[in-house]
């Protein structure tokens, strides 16, 4: 199970970058996921992008799969030199 995570982690990352570069191509972003992201609880210096959306799932391990209209997207960003 911890490979199919890497993979999917992998797979956002993959397209993070490609979206990014369109954009700003002289820019270096970093992806990583964080599950203790808590909405409106920035570190100082730190921004927030958040959405809620529509989204489907499918479950790895039988195939299930559900739609649910309560998914929340959360980016914390800050800028490093």
């Amino acid at each position: 199970m911890a490979d199919k995570k890497g993979q999917d982690i992998e797979a956002w990352r993959q397209v993070f970058q490609m979206l990014i570069q369109e954009v700003k191509p002289w820019h270096k972003w970093t992806l990583t996921a964080d599950k203790g992201l808590l909405p409106n609880v920035l570190q100082p210096g730190w921004k927030q992008y958040q959405l809620w959306t529509f989204a489907r799932f499918q479950c790895s391990s039988c195939s299930r799969s559900w739609a649910s209209a309560h998914v929340q997207v959360l980016f914390h960003m800050h800028w490093s030199e």
